[in-house]
């Protein structure tokens, strides 16, 4: 019974995210305390459906970090309601808290972009990403991810491919029509071209 009372609870966030776009303070996410920052912890999430629903799959520092940061949030929402989906690939928080020193010293474009750079452009299925295989659009608009897969694994690499900066899928948080929830081991940022996908196609 846990796993159907896990799926409704899941089901009733998704609901909530296109039914109510907005959370606290007209859809502004509450900004990051200086002191946050500079304990190197990430700033406090925001109790919405999205930050909830991340918190509770195992992310809530890049949730934290998605209210702290304007406009990310409201993406992601608008994303969900729209025809295609969201696929959110949401690192642990060992992850984040490592990349957090690095998160901060990017200007506020950037750090949009890093975040962003976190959404597929669609709601991905595990069956649908067992077929990809290449390249797929991410909402920060200009960068692309490499999808591939090893041993039965999904692995995630910035675009252009680099060894130097990819992630593994390592469970599914929540998987719905209008949004897919991915927790992976390892922030993604754009990288340096290296080809690493050709080994996992060839090799299988």
């Amino acid at each position: 019974m846990a796993p159907l009372a896990g799926a409704a609870v899941a089901s009733c966030m998704i609901l909530l995210l296109l039914l109510v776009p907005c959370a606290q303070g007209q859809g502004q996410p509450p900004e990051a305390s200086e002191e946050a920052w500079a304990e190197g912890q990430p700033p406090e999430a925001s109790e919405d459906a999205l930050t909830t629903l991340l918190s509770e799959g195992g992310c809530g520092a890049f949730a934290a970090l998605v209210a702290a940061t304007a406009g990310v949030g409201d993406a992601f929402r608008e994303q969900i309601a729209g025809d295609l989906g969201l696929t959110l690939l949401c690192p642990d928080d060992d992850a984040v808290r490592a990349f957090i020193p690095r998160f901060h010293s990017l200007t506020v474009e950037e750090q949009v972009a890093a975040l962003l750079y976190h959404g597929l452009t669609m709601a991905y299925s595990e069956e649908q990403l067992s077929w990809v295989h290449w390249k797929v659009s991410t909402l920060d608009g200009e960068q692309m991810l490499t999808v591939c897969h090893h041993r039965g694994r999904v692995i995630l690499s910035s675009w252009p491919p680099s060894s130097r900066n990819e992630a593994r899928i390592t469970k599914t948080v929540v998987g719905d029509d209008h949004l897919a929830v991915y927790l992976i081991d390892a922030v993604l940022i754009p990288a340096d071209p290296k080809p690493i996908c050709y080994f996992y196609l060839a090799g299988g």
